[in-house]
């Protein structure tokens, strides 16, 4: 048995119509940006919530590996 919840995000209201790959990318830039400014807090995890469920996990290896070698091209 699970003991998991899942839940369905709510749209972001500042894609409405858009594909999603825009949304991808910027819930990740804005989820380090909010815990660089704010620390980890919970006002911080709905963009994480966001690029979890969005964005491919490839991808998300992928900025994880330029953040940390400093090179990733966004604004975090």
């Amino acid at each position: 048995m699970c003991d998991q919840e899942f839940r369905t995000l709510r749209v972001d209201p500042r894609y409405p119509f858009q594909n999603q790959t825009r949304a991808c990318y910027d819930n990740y830039c804005d989820f380090y940006k909010c815990t660089r400014l704010l620390g980890e807090v919970d006002d911080c995890k709905i963009f994480k919530r966001y690029f979890e469920t969005i964005c491919p996990n490839f991808w998300i290896s992928q900025w994880d590996e330029q953040r940390e070698k400093g090179v990733f091209p966004g604004p975090i």
